[in-house]
């Protein structure tokens, strides 16, 4: 009997395997990656033209006749310079054949599984991205290749440090093809295990055997001579899925099938509200937007499609040269000058060219520093239907999706400098991040009422008591007892402060460092210079741990950290008193023990009450 498919026998039980398709990258991919090595033989070369300058400028400043005896060497052996100028060529010949011949092995394939990317002339390599674990497909493009209308395309996959692909490169036009058509396979595939039963072993189901997150308990430690304190927390600790998915099969982005949760972000409830949202959001979104809000006492506007915030890039201008890192640059290299110019004054000349030289790795550092901040000039955030989608850049720019279902913590700054314009600056841990290393930002740099409203859209309602706004509460933690809102006093009661005895330990932030809970969340106020307050959901807490030093224990202090995900927040309770800290640990253990419990049931009540009407309409 044949196996082949035909009109007579169209469910054969062997059919011919679909021959693999591999895709060629951009051809000039290999060469934008070598751009390393040649810059590297740039600035050699530069390094030994700026030492012959200076020693020529050394020359001409001590009236002496600047040394050519190398370059009337040069001069009388012809044949050297032709060695030199044909070395370079068939340097340049060899690296043309090397990137052509990488090129030919470079390519990527899609199929309805994964997408795999193969790379490698001498060592090969090949990566594979499952489908059903990419948590986003980020868009970037640097300065050069959008120069030559290229982009690359950042696979962000749930698994952990280095689980991330990079598809580099493509022509701008296909990558956003090939990021529409992937982006719409990732949803089919969602959408494919929404009507699949919640089952034990999968993360993110309540009757997930997967086991806790981080050590599997909240444990306690003293770090100065490591011996556990019995505090009586309860054993089970705080589990939940390492990645911080809550859909059907670990899924990303937002499951529409499970009903609104008080551990969900307001910004998820919002996509539940609404569903998939289209490219422009309707006034319904802007309204259910508002209302959700409505605790923050907010009225967002929601533009063309679904911007929320746009920051001028005059604002991220200014903002940079306020950052510290900036004027400590720029302070560095004035100070150089000056003392240069001060000992040309007192006529030491030999001293003064060298100097000037020599600031020049300041200059660049500083320039390093302000073109990093630049990065985020022209961010825009729209609402979307995987959560929030960012673009940002000045010479390169980038575009992701920062999913709502997966922020594990948010964080408020302010610097010193930002204050004569209330700018802030919002930032975010996130689960299954895949080890990136660039800060992980909301919002680089906005108003209060910016502020609010990406604090709102990502944490869920702090279900605080009567009388009291989330508004209320978040102006008190920026702006502890110089808030004007009307209600501070009230707020200011749900803060605890750290103890008369901590002063020794922080002379200069014990009055302002404090925390708050609420039903729903951890508040933490920091920073009496530069301004800081954390935030952690309950639901998103991983694990505690107590410790005591030798010091704290002789001042009756204690601290507890909140273990989040890997990021640019860490959530501590420092300094408080030893009772304080030990009775924060164990009631709080139950409280994001409880807050999980109920947040996951949610999911599976939901998922079993679909299966059952799954099966009855089948029967």
């Amino acid at each position: 009997m044949s196996d082949e498919p035909s009109p007579d026998n169209p469910n054969a039980s062997t059919e011919a395997a679909a021959p693999e398709v591999w895709h060629r990258v951009h051809p000039l991919t290999p060469i934008l990656e070598s751009l390393g090595v040649l810059v590297g033989i740039f600035v050699a070369a530069a390094y030994g033209l700026q030492n012959f300058f200076q020693s020529a400028v050394e020359d001409l400043a001590s009236g002496r006749s600047v040394n050519l005896t190398f370059a009337e060497w040069l001069g009388a052996h012809p044949l050297v310079i032709l060695a030199v100028v044909g070395g370079i060529i068939l340097v340049l010949l060899l690296t043309a054949l090397f990137s052509w011949l990488a090129w030919r092995v470079m390519g990527y394939r899609v199929d309805a599984e994964a997408i795999y990317y193969r790379r490698g002339l001498l060592s090969k390599k090949l990566r594979k991205a499952r489908l059903d674990r990419v948590q986003s497909i980020d868009l970037q493009q640097k300065l050069l290749p959008r120069l030559l209308g290229m982009a690359e395309l950042v696979f962000d996959v749930a698994g952990g440090t280095d689980s991330n692909i990079s598809l580099k490169y493509l022509s701008k036009k296909r990558a956003e093809e090939l990021r529409d058509e992937l982006l719409s396979a990732v949803r089919s595939r969602r959408q494919g295990h929404t009507r699949t039963e919640a089952t034990p072993g999968i993360p993110g189901s309540a009757s997930s055997a997967s086991g806790p997150v981080g050590d599997g308990s909240v444990g306690s430690e003293v770090a100065a001579d490591g011996a556990a304190a019995d505090l009586g927390a309860d054993s089970s600790g705080v589990t939940g899925p390492a990645d911080g998915t809550t859909g059907p099969g670990g899924q990303s982005g937002t499951d529409l099938s499970v009903p609104e949760r008080g551990g969900d972000s307001l910004g998820v409830r919002l996509t539940k509200r609404l569903g998939t949202l289209a490219d422009e959001v309707s006034e319904e979104a802007e309204s259910s937007l508002g209302d959700l809000l409505a605790p923050y006492n907010l009225n967002p506007r929601v533009g063309d499609e679904g911007e929320i915030i746009r920051v001028p890039v005059h604002r991220v201008v200014v903002s940079s040269l306020l950052k510290t890192e900036t004027l400590v640059s720029v302070a560095v290299v004035i100070i150089v000058v000056i003392t240069a110019i001060v000992l040309l004054a007192f006529g030491i000349k030999e001293a003064f060219f060298p100097i000037l030289v020599g600031v020049l790795p300041g200059v660049f550092m500083a320039f390093s520093v302000f073109r990093k901040n630049l990065d985020n000039a022209n961010f825009v955030v729209r609402l979307g239907e995987n959560g929030l989608a960012v673009n940002h850049g000045l010479f390169s720019t980038s575009r992701k999706v920062i999913p709502l279902d997966r922020i594990q913590a948010v964080a408020l700054h302010q610097p010193l400098l930002w204050r004569w314009a209330g700018w802030w600056e919002a930032q975010f841990n996130i689960a299954s991040d895949g080890g990136k290393t660039e800060s992980n930002l909301l919002l680089p740099v906005g108003d209060i009422d910016q502020a609010l409203l990406m604090v709102g859209l990502s944490l869920p309602d702090p279900q605080l008591p009567e009388g009291i706004g989330a508004d209320t509460l978040v102006r008190s933690a920026m702006y502890d007892r110089k808030s004007a809102d009307p209600n501070a006093a009230a707020a200011e009661e749900l803060f605890h402060p750290q103890p008369r005895s901590s002063r020794l330990v922080d002379p200069f932030v014990w009055k302002r460092r404090a925390y708050a809970l609420t039903d729903s969340m951890l508040v933490l106020r920091l920073g009496i210079l530069d301004r800081r307050v954390d935030f952690v959901p309950h639901v998103r807490v991983q694990s505690l741990r107590y410790y005591q030093g030798p010091l704290m224990r002789a001042l009756n202090l204690g601290s507890v950290a909140v273990h989040s995900t890997a990021g640019p927040i860490t959530p501590l309770v420092k300094h408080q008193s030893m009772d304080g800290a030990k009775r924060f640990f164990n009631e709080h253990a139950e409280r994001t023990r409880i807050a999980r419990q109920t947040f996951d049931a949610a999911a599976k009540s939901a998922h079993t009450n679909r299966t059952q009407a799954l099966e009855e309409d089948e029967g």
